[in-house]
C-alpha cells in the first residue's frame, strides 16, 4: 500500500539545490507519495480571497483560468485527501531534507517534533547540514544555538546523516553520539559520470564556469569585494583567452551574473539561463574544464559531472561539502579572498587538470556510495 511521505525543507522556490534534493528524495523512496509540509498544512480560504479581491473581478477570472490550465489547487486537494486517508491508516512517513536544516532556528525543531507526533514513525536526516554558530550568531537577530535541543529530538534515531565532517563535529559536541557523515543528497547525479574516463588535457583555451548571485546578506564578508575578485579573475582568465561562461542557480542570482558579465565586458550571451533541474544543469556543464563557484549546489552538481571547482565560502555549508570529498585546498572564505589569491588558486588548478579531475571523480564515487547506503538503512527507519 502507497504511504505518504512528508519532506520537511526549503523548498517550492525554484532554488536549484533544494529543488533537487526534493526531487531525489521523491526518486530514492518511490514507495511514497511525497509533498511538501506546506502542501499538506496549507488551508485555502475561497471566501477570504473573494473578498479580499471585491471589485477586481478580472483578477478573480484570471486564478480561474490557470486553474483550468493547470489544475493545481486541484493537485494539491488530491495530496491533503490522500495524506489524510494515509494518516488514519498509520501510512504517513517523514524526512528532513538536505538543506542547512538542524540548528536553523527553533520554528523548525518544533516542526520537525510536531511531524513526528503526527506520523508516529522516526523521521530520518536526508544529509542535512548543521548551522554553524559561528557564523550565524552574527547574521540573525534573536538566533539562538539549539544543538542540544535537536540532538535530544533525533537521539532516538540509529544514525543521523549529516551533509559532511563539519556538521558531524557540531553536533558530537553538543552531545550526539549516533552521527554519520552520509554526504549532500546531490552527490548522488554523479552515477551517470563515475564510469567516464577523465578529460585529456589539450593545448586549447578552456571552457571555464563562473557561479555568483544574491547571498541575501547572509555571508562571510560583504559582496561587492567578492564581486571585484570575480571580476578581476574573469579579466584575467579573457587575457589566456580562455572561454568563460555564467551560471546562476535560482532567479534572484541573475542579476549578480549578468552584473558581472557586463563589467567584465562579456557578451550577454555567456549567461546560461536558470535551470531548475539537476540534469538540465549538469548537461551545461558536464564539458566545463573549471567551476569557479559561490553557491553550494552549483559546485555539487560540478563535482558530480566529474568538474573540478574551486570554491568560494560564502557560508560554512561550503567547507562542509569539500571537506566531505577531500577537497578543502581550493575553498577560500569570502572574507578572506583577494583578487591575486583568486586567480592564484585558480592557476594551480589549470596546472594540475587532469589529475584533479581523476581524484574528484574516485571521491564522489566513495561519497555516492556512502550515501546509497545510507539511503538503504533509512528505509529501516520507517515501519514497513
Amino acid at each position: 500500500m502507497l504511504r505518504g511521505g512528508i519532506y520537511i525543507g526549503w523548498v517550492g522556490f525554484l532554488n536549484l539545490g533544494d529543488e533537487a534534493m526534493y526531487e531525489l528524495c521523491r526518486r530514492r523512496f518511490r514507495n511514497a507519495h511525497w509533498s511538501r509540509l506546506q502542501e499538506i498544512t496549507y488551508a485555502p480560504n475561497p471566501g477570504k480571497f473573494i473578498r479580499e479581491r471585491t471589485g477586481d473581478f478580472r483578477q478573480v477570472l484570471d486564478v480561474l483560468s490557470e486553474e483550468l490550465r493547470t489544475h493545481r489547487r486541484m493537485f494539491g486537494i488530491y495530496t491533503k485527501l490522500m495524506h489524510r486517508m494515509a494518516f488514519y491508516l498509520g501510512r504517513e512517513i517523514a524526512l528532513l531534507g538536505g538543506g542547512t536544516l538542524i540548528n536553523r532556528n527553533t520554528e523548525l525543531l518544533e516542526t520537525y517534533r510536531s511531524v513526528r507526533k503526527r506520523t508516529g514513525a522516526q523521521i530520518p536526516t536526508f544529509g542535512s547540514g548543521v548551522i554553524n554558530p559561528e557564523f550565524w550568531l552574527t547574521r540573525e537577530e534573536g538566533w539562538s544555538d539549539c544543538r542540544r535541543e535537536w540532538v535530544d529530538a533525533l537521539a532516538e534515531l540509529p544514525a543521523v546523516g549529516v551533509r559532511g565532517p563539519i556538521s558531524k563535529i557540531l553536533l558530537d559536541d553538543a552531545g550526539a553520539r549516533n552521527v554519520v557523515i552520509s554526504g549532500d543528497p546531490a552527490v548522488a547525479f554523479h552515477e551517470p559520470y563515475a564510469g567516464k574516463s577523465p578529460m585529456k588535457g589539450a593545448d586549447r583555451p578552456l571552457r571555464i564556469g563562473i557561479n555568483t548571485g544574491d547571498c541575501s546578506g547572509k555571508m562571510w564578508g560583504n559582496p561587492e569585494s567578492v564581486e571585484e575578485c570575480l571580476l578581476a579573475l574573469v579579466r584575467w582568465l579573457r587575457q589566456s583567452r580562455h572561454q568563460i561562461e555564467v551560471f546562476p542557480v535560482w532567479q534572484k542570482d541573475v542579476q549578480a551574473c549578468e552584473d558581472l558579465a557586463r563589467r567584465s565586458e562579456l557578451d550577454r550571451s555567456v549567461v546560461h539561463p536558470v535551470y531548475y533541474t539537476a540534469e538540465s544543469f549538469l548537461r551545461g556543464v558536464e564539458n566545463l574544464d573549471l567551476m569557479v563557484c559561490l553557491k553550494l549546489h552549483a559546485g555539487v552538481l560540478a563535482a558530480a559531472a566529474n568538474v573540478p571547482f574551486v570554491s568560494l565560502e560564502y557560508q560554512p555549508k561550503c567547507r562542509d561539502f569539500a571537506a566531505s570529498i577531500g577537497w578543502e585546498e581550493f575553498v577560500v572564505r569570502t572574507d578572506r579572498v583577494t583578487s591575486k589569491g583568486l586567480i592564484d588558486l585558480v592557476a594551480a588548478m589549470i596546472e594540475q587538470l587532469e589529475t584533479r579531475r581523476a581524484a574528484l571523480c574516485r571521491h564522489m564515487c566513495s561519497i555516492m556510495q556512502d550515501f546509497g547506503r545510507y539511503c538503504e538503512q533509512i528505509e529501516t527507519f520507517w515501519p514497513a
